[in-house]
């Protein structure tokens, strides 16, 4: 197998984690932030996780009453932060 294609594998298994990931968390219907890459920059944007569609992007709600739906591709995300699971392990940690 060549080398290109082995990264490729990689690439759909990392891929493949993020999307379970990212179900799991849809279905604890917790906060997150959710960081994607934009041109040159990073973004972060906060709110539920209403759907993963296609293991291609997903709708992320607003934690505001507006229910503003933003919609990122998987491929942009670099980070996901689950405020609630860091709240929970400082408090463990007194």
């Amino acid at each position: 197998m060549s080398e290109e294609s082995q990264d490729l594998q990689r690439g759909r298994k990392r891929d493949k984690t993020l999307v379970d990931v990212l179900q799991k968390l849809k279905k604890k219907n917790r906060v997150v932030t959710i960081i994607i890459k934009s041109g040159e920059n990073c973004c972060e944007l906060t709110g539920c996780i209403g759907e993963v569609v296609c293991g291609e992007y997903i709708t992320l709600i607003s934690s505001n009453n507006a229910c503003l739906r933003t919609y990122i591709a998987i491929d942009c995300i670099c980070a996901i932060i689950d405020s609630e699971a860091r709240t929970r392990k400082k408090k463990g940690c007194n």
